[in-house]
């Protein structure tokens, strides 16, 4: 009896093992079908930033790579295989890594994101069964799929990104909010118990979004896509922006005193600035640095610029916009901050909330830069906002935000964001 169970007993070992030898290499697939997607999607963003398949911009349905990867790559397909090889794996044999790429929508693996062009990387390996061959005859065949897409359109950035490593919340969409962008969210808190949290009726449509922790919704809150969590972080995109310099001395910013003509503020450094008493603003071209106090605009007032702007806010300084007010303006079309509108000075460490609230009709085209500090649209704020790149973000009470595709008008760099997609 000892003599064949010790038969049976081995050959179940022995089935272990292969078992556990077929997992690893599941896992090792998964891993290179993962970098080969994304590399051919990249190649393509970077050959090619129309998508459009010609070229280095390969398009065609599942179709395997050479048993020998090229040295050189000169397409998204090139650039596939290149990588699946460098992770171990090749077309020999009965080993097979094929790549299917295309613009159409939907992707066939997955449905929800409509990127500007995917690639699909599916690996397939056929391990003999060696020490459990008695219980496994036919072997073992692990294998992965991995899809990549580029999201947003060419030149265009309209993505929220919120940048705090842990705090509980650091998305939130509650009270009837809505907030669509065209690029995706990104949230970089790892919470484990809720990084984004979109609840009472609120919704968030977007192409992609991205939790590096938890995602979390009750009471009527949805999403046009299921978040995909535990991904990796999202990199500060203007995280090498230059700073303006203020000037010594600043001039006084308050703008609330009734006049029969427009206030006419030109570019410079001002010891707050604040607009109210239904009063109108006018600012030039050109950049405006708030050194301490709030770029604060009241009472039903009206704020336009008549050229690109920057708001660069240093010293403390903080934004709060609120009260039946209109405001409209536009970031820079080019040079250093092109695309950037309001600019919160990263090297104050937790400065107070910024606000886009009240009712106000907002019209700000370009991005919204606040690193270290919370940004909120609220109480009936009706705002199109390009882009979003803040510590944390809290969308309340009817607010709704739009922000829109807009070339370089957002200055983040490039307009695809390419990601995992399943």
């Amino acid at each position: 009896m000892m003599t064949l169970s010790l038969t049976v007993i081995l050959g179940m070992l022995g089935l272990v093992v292969d078992l556990g030898w077929a997992y690893y290499r599941q896992q090792a697939a998964q891993a290179a079908a993962d970098a080969a997607a994304m590399a051919a999607v990249r190649a393509a963003v970077t050959s090619d930033p129309t998508l459009k398949c010609a070229g280095a911009v390969w398009c065609n349905s599942a179709t395997n790579c050479p048993a020998t990867a090229p040295s050189s790559p000169s397409s998204s397909f090139d650039n596939a295989c290149m990588l699946a090889s460098a992770n171990g794996f090749t077309t020999s044999g009965v080993d097979t890594v094929s790549v299917q790429a295309g613009t159409s929508n939907p992707v066939p693996t997955v449905s929800g994101p409509a990127p500007g062009y995917w690639a699909i990387v599916r690996i397939n390996e056929a391990l003999p069964a060696m020490f459990g061959a008695a219980f496994a005859r036919g072997g073992f065949s692990p294998g992965a799929i991995a899809t990549a897409g580029a999201i947003g359109s060419a030149g265009a950035g309209s993505c929220i990104y919120v940048l705090d490593p842990s705090a509980a919340n650091a998305f939130l969409a509650g009270n009837g909010a809505s907030v669509q962008v065209g690029c995706g969210v990104y949230v970089d808190s790892n919470n484990a118990g809720s990084a984004m949290y979109v609840t009472g009726g609120a919704t968030v449509t977007a192409p992609v979004i991205d939790v590096v922790g938890a995602f979390k919704k009750d009471n009527g809150g949805s999403t046009s896509v299921a978040p995909s969590t535990g991904v990796a972080s999202a990199a500060d995109p203007f995280a090498n922006l230059p700073s303006p310099t203020p000037a010594p001395s600043c001039q006084s910013g308050n703008f609330t005193a009734w006049q029969a003509t427009p206030y006419t503020p030109a570019p410079g450094t001002y010891c707050g600035f604040s607009l109210a008493n239904g009063m109108s603003l006018q600012m030039s071209p050109g950049t405006y640095i708030i050194n301490g106090g709030t770029f604060s605009i009241q009472g039903g007032s009206t704020v336009t610029a008549t050229g690109g702007v920057l708001i660069y806010l240093t010293g403390g300084a903080t934004v709060n916009i609120a009260n039946g007010s209109t405001v409209t303006l536009s970031a820079e079309a080019s040079g250093a901050y092109q695309g950037v509108l309001f600019y919160q000075d990263r090297s104050t460490a937790s400065p107070g909330v910024s606000t886009f609230a009240g009712g106000s009709n907002m019209s700000l085209t370009g991005s919204l830069y606040f690193p270290h500090a919370e940004v909120d649209v609220n109480n009936g704020a009706n705002a199109t906002v390009m882009a979003i790149v803040a510590d944390k973000v809290n969308f309340q009470g009817g607010a709704h935000l739009l922000a829109d595709n807009g070339g370089a008008k957002t200055g983040l760099t490039g307009g695809y964001t390419v990601s995992m997609i399943q």
